[in-house]
């Protein structure tokens, strides 16, 4: 069931939104639905290159490791 939320958000921000919304052809929920979906896989994403980090004592930054990892998915 969808839940609908209630948020304030800067004008500058919102406008800009709504631009790159439209450019891809999204309505302002797709867009904020699918930058979640994006949020939520980065968070993700970023845990687990942390995780592998540890065990193979890597060289390279957090940075390059997220990278690497968001290439190679």
């Amino acid at each position: 069931m969808a839940q609908a939320i209630y948020i304030r958000i800067d004008e500058e921000l919102l406008r800009r939104f709504d631009e790159a919304a439209e450019r891809l052809g999204y309505t302002r929920s797709e867009a904020v639905r699918e930058a979640m979906r994006r949020f939520i896989s980065a968070v993700g994403g970023a845990e687990e290159t942390r995780k592998i980090r540890g065990l193979v004592k890597s060289e390279l930054s957090l940075g390059e490791l997220e990278e690497a990892y968001t290439v190679s998915r």
